[in-house]
């Protein structure tokens, strides 16, 4: 874990934590018990867990360098399935308490900290219900209108919060509360407005490379500076068309990056926006969002352990280009295993992988079309201890599915194997 992910794991833990407490501490004592009840209680962890979540989504490099593409929405799904079932429980804490009963849920009979407070939990629900999905055509509509929704119910909790105002009025837990506050208007700031106007991320397309009938890779030229941390091997960064902040994006990962901050993305035609990709013209402006993800061996200049297992299915072979590409051209003299799922008679990247070959220690193994066996993963397996390589899968998550299953009866431990789904 880098410096900069371990400081934002403590921070953002620290943040989470503070208010809770501060309920807890508040809670036993004789002049701050008042404040706390079932109700505020309730109410406060859904608002920190609301926070969390917009933290989580708001790519902090530090964050997605740690936790990844996986877990990272793994995380922001759960945390909203609990965000509102806590928040279940503090509307009935709330019913329960009310002398207007049921009465309390009629949206034109209550006052303005209720009314925002029940508009919100109703949106709550439907952020978790109706969530974008990337497989869809209709992908970055349905984000765009997630993130508005998303954004709309957090402003609608502050209110809700401030309106009411007992907990505020609580010295430990405002305070902490503050603090939440204050780091997440500047996650928010930077992430909506202050990169957007600022224009960074700012790249020209320089060439658009066929590499099948449906593939394509994309090489964008910065247009000021370059990336800033340098994207590592098997990183991925978010691209739009447009300045807007709420204009259409996708990820799109790295197949290879240079020193002058050059990039190369391959595109697969999965939509209207992937297909306008490859439609794009020479000198267009586009805007970079990154580097992010986690999907990253050790560095190619650490021979300390054993070799690489890279197990790929269409264009999942993108971030594993960007890593051989990486060890050749720092000399790696380990034993690495390379095995394609791709469609039948569609290798991408063919001749580049063979050149690959002579300058690593690589062999590489192609399914030819067939499905993905424990046989195929028997073959790119290193003889000795299993774990003493790194695995890394990256594909849709059919093929990442099977190659988890087989790799996992074969004896290879959960704890060596990386993996990455696309879609």
């Amino acid at each position: 874990m880098s410096e900069q992910g371990r400081t934002w794991v403590m921070v953002l833990t620290l943040l989470v934590l503070m208010p809770i407490v501060a309920l807890m501490i508040s809670s036993g004592s004789p002049q701050l018990a008042e404040t706390v009840s079932l109700t505020s209680g309730t109410g406060l962890v859904a608002a920190v867990l609301m926070a969390t979540i917009v933290v989580l989504v708001s790519r902090v490099r530090g964050l997605t360098r740690v936790l990844g593409v996986e877990v990272g929405v793994a995380l922001h799904r759960r945390l909203g399935v609990a965000v509102v079932g806590i928040t279940v429980t503090h509307v009935v804490s709330a019913v329960a308490h009310s002398h207007r009963g049921l009465g309390i849920l009629n949206l034109f009979a209550v006052g303005p900290p209720i009314k925002v407070g029940i508009i919100a939990a109703v949106l709550m629900t439907v952020l978790v219900t109706l969530r974008p999905r990337a497989t869809s055509r209709r992908y970055g509509l349905s984000s765009r209108v997630h993130a508005a929704l998303g954004v709309t119910t957090v402003l609608l909790v502050v209110a809700h919060v401030v309106l009411f105002g007992h907990l505020p009025e609580n010295p430990l837990v405002g305070v902490t509360l503050g603090a939440l506050g204050v780091v997440l208007v500047g996650v928010v700031v930077r992430r909506w407005i202050a990169v957007p106007l600022l224009d960074r991320g700012l790249h020209v397309v320089s060439a658009v490379r066929p590499e099948s009938s449906d593939t394509s890779t994309v090489v964008l030229t910065p247009a000021r500076r370059a990336l800033d941390p340098a994207p590592e091997p098997g990183q991925f960064v978010w691209l739009r068309l447009r300045r807007l902040p709420l204009a259409e994006e996708h990820p799109f990962t790295i197949a290879a990056s240079t020193r002058a901050g050059r990039l190369e993305l391959t595109v697969r035609d999965r939509g209207p926006f992937s297909s306008g990709l490859q439609a794009l013209e020479a000198g267009r402006h586009v805007w970079v969002d990154g580097p992010h993800g986690a999907f990253v061996p050790i560095a190619a200049t650490d021979i300390s352990g054993g070799g690489l297992v890279l197990i790929a299915g269409g264009v999942g072979i993108t971030p594993i280009m960007s890593i051989l590409r990486a060890h050749a051209a720092a000399a790696d003299p380990r034993a690495h295993a390379l095995l394609l799922a791709e469609r039948e008679n569609e290798a991408l990247f063919a001749t580049e992988i063979l050149a690959l070959s002579r300058r690593l220690d690589l062999s590489v193994l192609r399914t030819g079309g067939h499905r993905l066996d424990p046989g195929m993963l028997r073959a790119v397996l290193p003889t000795g201890v299993p774990e003493s390589h790194r695995y890394f899968v990256c594909g849709p998550p059919p093929l990442v599915g099977a190659a988890l299953d087989g790799l996992g009866s074969l004896g290879v431990p959960a704890r060596a194997i990386t993996t990455e789904r696309f879609g």
